[in-house]
């Protein structure tokens, strides 16, 4: 059995400085970090101090190739996340990828298909997939716990500035001035519709508006939508970067009470007046989906956020995308390969 994963990092900036390096330091010596690569000197410089042993390289088609690699963990700006993740793959390296996978549907499906036909792995850094809470409130779904589901409310809303991000993603010059669709939703929202999708299932159709509130970011600030699911509930999800979060809920109603989903707790409040009160597990997002990459890499299985589990956000996202450019509802185009119908995360083949 493989025991470690010996990786190059493409990209190592602010999601490798404040998630993925902390996550990874704390598997010891199962994940081997061999390689880096950036395009900048202050970068070459940083990782040099970091990594004095390391071999650094300004091209990742030059990283791509080193014989001592198993897989390229590639953390750069959406716009180049398809073209490295396809050349680590024609390098026959594996790919893990931090979301969203493509700025494309037909890029990230191509990703998929020369996985598949090289047999290799593609493992979209998706922590939403892999988060407790989500397996907590599906657990209950699955159970019962509030009968059937009919409907939820998710407002998701934050201040996304250079001085209110404490880890400085907000000031970063490929986000303030995106070269992709919708702006902050595709990003950074792209949690949530995951953790959506682990709940519900993909949806079948939506109904989207958008507002721009300030210059920069995208196309919009604020996002509001209707989702509609063969076999689960309507939803209504309004997701913002430029309004406060002070009240941000989110609540699933069903047919036998409702489950208030908090931050620090699950409320499940009956219809007879009874509740019950459940503390959320508190485990890092980052920590569970790598140890859970680290067992599927050993295993040679795949993980619970799959391939297809990319496809399927991205899917929804620009169904959104066409729903508020042509201003009425649409039903989503998935490609081939996305089971439909209410389940987790598994549900995306």
């Amino acid at each position: 059995m493989v025991t470690r994963m010996r990786i190059g990092v493409v990209g190592p900036g602010l999601i490798w400085k404040h998630a993925h390096r902390p996550a990874i330091e704390k598997l010891g010596d199962a994940v081997d970090v061999v390689a880096f690569c950036a395009s900048s000197e202050k970068t070459r410089q940083e990782v040099a101090h970091e990594y004095p042993d390391k071999p650094f390289f300004f091209d990742y088609h030059e990283l791509v190739q080193q014989p001592d690699l198993d897989a390229v963990l590639i953390l750069t700006p959406i716009a180049l996340n398809a073209p490295v993740a396809l050349a680590a793959l024609r390098a026959n390296k594996s790919v893990l990828l931090e979301k969203p996978m493509a700025r494309t549907l037909s890029e990230a499906e191509e990703l998929v298909d020369e996985a598949r036909n090289r047999d290799l792995n593609l493992w979209i850094l998706e922590q939403d997939g892999y988060r407790a809470t989500w397996q907590q409130v599906r657990t209950l779904l699955d159970a019962g716990e509030i009968g059937r589901a009919v409907s939820f409310e998710r407002v998701w809303h934050r201040f996304f500035l250079p001085e209110t991000s404490g880890d400085g993603s907000a000031g970063t010059e490929w986000r303030q001035q995106p070269d992709f669709i919708l702006g902050t939703l595709y990003d950074g929202g792209h949690h949530a519709i995951a953790a959506l999708s682990t709940l519900f299932g993909p949806p079948r159709s939506v109904y989207a508006t958008s507002v721009s509130l300030r210059p920069g970011y995208g196309e919009s600030d604020h996002e509001t939508m209707i989702l509609d699911y063969d076999q689960g509930p309507r939803g209504y999800f309004s997701h913002a970067t430029y309004l406060s979060g002070a009240r941000n809920y989110f609540i699933i109603r069903g047919t036998d009470g409702l489950l208030d989903v908090g931050r620090e707790q699950l409320i499940v409040a009956h219809n007879d007046g009874t509740q019950r009160v459940i503390p959320l597990e508190r485990s890092g997002a980052h920590d569970t989906m790598w140890r859970a990459l680290l067992q599927a890499y050993r295993d040679g299985a795949q993980p619970a956020y799959t391939p297809e589990c990319g496809l399927r956000e991205l899917a929804i996202l620009h169904g959104i995308y066409t729903s508020i450019q042509q201003e009425k509802r649409i039903d989503i185009p998935y490609p081939a390969g996305i089971a439909m119908g209410s389940g987790g995360a598994t549900s995306c083949v």
